[in-house]
């Protein structure tokens, strides 16, 4: 895969998000998840309340796309995204929906279809500061929204999203009545997801209640005219939105499964090339040699000599 690729895949992450390269750190996240196998714990966390229905069934059962066949056709293209901050509060526990330490930002589906998957490392310590000891938390799920709700996102990973944020909001100082509009306000700076979307999963304990019926009384839905042609109509266009993306994603794969075999056939032409370099010297080095034998029994003297042009041995008697 060309960097420009790779850059373009991983754009919501590498643009903002710290990707860890230095292999002291790189050694201590696996000595820890190497600890976690001993202990029978998870390696890469996935918090309780990301339960069955937050992931695509299509994709589990395979009838969507097929990860496990995908990565053996044309190898794993991207790796799992994951969440590093060794200073979380909730880092050795195995039943907080607030941990982000070794939690998966992205490819859980990946995960699932084999746990050994490939992955990178993005640090989130950089945002923890003293007066914003959750930012760390919120930018997390900032990261995560940018791949589960632009996706073909279950409603289950949506609500469970939502309600996350709203959580952190209210721990965050946030009224608990003002933690919808709080999401919906982040996620759209971030280009995460419209506020429709957020607010048909927000719970009504986080909603403002005199505006969701101030905007109740301007909607299709209060004056009775949602009708089922309108719901078909959405229905329509859900499916239209799945049935393109699935069609990107193929696109993506073969796309690089080219540029994979576009690489492989410019290093066996640079092979060919050094070789045919290589033989050519050979050659032109041979072509130099010119010596002269002398018959012990006659006195004759040979000249020998190697024609470059055609790479013939010529002897000839000297006078």
């Amino acid at each position: 895969m060309s960097n420009d690729q790779n850059q373009k895949l991983h754009s919501p992450l590498k643009s903002k998000y710290v990707l860890i390269t230095d292999p002291k750190v790189l050694e201590k996240i696996k000595a820890e998840e190497e600890e976690a196998i001993k202990k029978g714990e998870q390696v890469l966390y996935i918090a309780p309340n990301e339960t069955e229905e937050t992931f695509d069934q299509e994709i589990i059962s395979g009838s969507g796309h097929d990860l496990k066949k995908s990565s053996e056709e044309v190898g794993q293209l991207r790796p799992l995204e994951v969440a590093i901050w060794f200073g979380d509060p909730n880092k050795d526990s195995q039943n907080s929906n607030e941990r982000i330490h070794r939690r998966i930002i992205n490819g859980r589906h990946r995960h699932r279809a084999d746990p050994t998957w490939r992955r990178e490392y993005y640090d989130f310590a950089g945002f923890a500061t003293e007066d914003k000891p959750l930012a760390p938390a919120i930018e997390y799920h900032l990261a995560k929204g940018h791949f589960d709700m632009q996706k073909k996102a279950t409603k289950g990973e949506r609500t469970v999203w939502t309600r996350n944020m709203c959580v952190l909001g209210m721990k965050n100082g946030i009224s608990k009545a003002d933690c919808c509009n709080w999401v919906v306000q982040l996620a759209n700076a971030q280009g995460i997801s419209n506020e429709n979307s957020i607010r048909e999963v927000c719970d009504e304990q986080f909603k403002n209640k005199e505006m969701s019926k101030r905007k109740l009384d301007k909607t299709f839905e209060s004056k009775g005219i949602d009708t089922k042609e309108i719901k078909k109509l959405k229905k329509v266009a859900g499916e239209k939105y799945v049935e393109m993306e699935a069609k990107k994603l193929r696109l993506e794969t073969e796309n690089t499964q080219y540029q994979k075999e576009i690489l492989a056939l410019k290093e066996d032409n640079s092979k060919t090339m050094k070789i045919n370099d290589d033989l050519q010297q050979q050659l032109r080095l041979v072509a130099n040699i010119q010596q002269e034998h002398l018959c012990k029994k006659c006195g004759t003297v040979s000249e020998i000599k190697v024609d470059a042009s055609t790479g013939k041995v010529n002897i000839s008697q000297k006078k």
